[in-house]
């Protein structure tokens, strides 16, 4: 799921003039963008919600921020001023000092917000462990191979398969990976991409530059047994580039072999990209 509000944050602030009707409109083009976005057939009905929930909650709170920013500061009060040479009020000076019949209320609430906010610290101490565990339990559920090593980060969100906004003067269609950063990216319309998690075996530690796909493969069910194995450490498909290079899945079975190959992702992650890759589909490597 994208993140729409800096993009849309930073198209109003570069709005001249900053009105409500251009704002309106600026929020109607992008519904209207996003939408022929979704036609996609490759999105789910949940996936189309999520992201149409998305976008409005992002106007929304960039519409809040305009608006406060519209509003003029307050004027303060002025003070009532005296009169030269007036004499001051009659038995101003013997009046005893004001009290605040309300103090002893305030202060009896601040104790009682400390000791809320002190019992919640607590308990937070205490049950976060039991809850880390859960979430490790729930993410361990979805039962997706992975290898033993990147099985940590993946629930972490940012390595998640999903679409980001991404600017490239690359077509659409093309693979992008970025070493570097362990990414790889296939180019979506309108400044997005689908990125996937990788990981870099020996094999390409010199890969750079511009390849095609010149061959897919997957591994079927009914190999043989010396076959299995000497595909285990490739996964469930594999995307052969030119000059021998390789995109494929992994094996948890061949931890012992991990180093070998050259682009890995979780077989999940390989299934869906393999399906939506054509044969000579660009594939720019970057260091």
């Amino acid at each position: 799921m994208a993140d729409y509000f800096p993009l849309l944050a930073r198209a109003v602030s570069a709005l001249g003039p900053n009105t409500k009707e251009q704002r309106q409109a600026l929020y109607d083009r992008a519904r209207k963008t996003l939408v022929e976005k979704l036609r996609d057939p490759t999105f789910s009905q949940a996936d189309m919600g999520a992201e149409s929930e998305a976008l409005e909650a992002a106007i929304q709170r960039v519409e809040m921020d305009a608006r406060r920013r519209a509003e003029p500061p307050p004027r303060p009060k002025p003070r009532p001023r005296q009169k030269a040479g007036a004499a001051p009020r009659p038995g101003y000076r013997d009046r005893p000092p004001l009290t605040d019949p309300k103090k002893p209320l305030r202060i009896a609430a601040g104790a009682l917000a400390v000791a809320l906010v002190l019992g919640a610290g607590w308990a937070v101490y205490q049950y976060w462990p039991r809850t880390l565990s859960d979430v490790r339990t729930i993410a361990a559920a979805r039962n997706v191979p992975a290898p033993a090593e990147q099985s940590d980060a993946k629930s972490d969100y940012v390595r998640l398969r999903q679409l980001v906004y991404f600017r490239t003067n690359q077509p659409v269609g093309t693979i992008m990976v970025d070493k570097s950063q362990t990414f790889l990216y296939v180019v979506r319309p309108n400044m997005s991409a689908l990125r996937y998690n990788i990981d870099l075996g020996t094999e390409c530690a010199t890969l750079a530059g511009l390849y095609h796909v010149v061959r897919k493969e997957e591994l079927p069910a009914n190999k043989s047994v010396q076959q299995s194995v000497d595909m285990s450490s490739l996964g469930a498909r594999v995307i052969y580039l030119d000059k021998d290079y390789r995109i494929h899945g992994s094996n948890p079975a061949a931890a012992a072999r991990l180093s070998e190959g050259c682009i890995r992702l979780i077989n999940d992650d390989v299934i869906y990209l393999y399906d939506r890759t054509p044969l000579e589909s660009r594939v720019v490597v970057s260091n």
